[in-house]
Formats: structure tokens, sequence, C-alpha cells
């Protein structure tokens, strides 16, 4: 997997582009999904989560490591563990 673009919404959402698609990290306030993967931005229905999304969160992460010099990878990572 390679990163092509990362973005922070206003709400907190981490947004990346892939060669593979786009992935949103939650963060939105009052969200019952926050840290939880989706495909593009989280829709009101949560219709686009990623079930079972573990090894997607796997790629992402080695390919921040690269991206940058992993500037970004705090962030996801800490987004990942609201959710636990």
């Amino acid at each position: 997997m390679e990163i092509k673009k990362y973005n922070t919404y206003i709400s907190g959402t981490i947004e990346i582009e892939t060669d593979k698609g786009v992935f949103c990290f939650d963060d939105r306030l009052g969200s019952s999904t926050i840290g939880q993967l989706f495909l593009e931005y989280p829709k009101n229905d949560n219709s686009n989560l990623i079930k079972n999304p573990e090894k997607i969160i796997k790629e992402i992460i080695e390919a921040l490591k690269i991206y940058k010099d992993g500037d970004y990878l705090e962030s996801v990572e800490y987004s990942i563990n609201k959710s636990k």
C-alpha cells in the first residue's frame, strides 16, 4: 500500500488516500464509532464501516512509517487506541 495524501478534517477524522482507496478513521464528536475505520468519510448510517479492518490497518500503519518519514503515524495510532 502507498499513501498518496493525508488529511485531517475539522471533526478530527483522519482521511488517508492510498493506491487501494480512501480510508477514514472516525473522530466525529458524539460518534459511536470513534477510532474505527471507514471506506471514504463516515456516512451517518455507518454503512461504509469496514468490518474486520485489522489487515488494512496494518497495511496503513506500515505505509505511514514510510510516508513523510512517519510524521503522521502517531495521530493514527492515537485514533485507533481511542476505539478500544
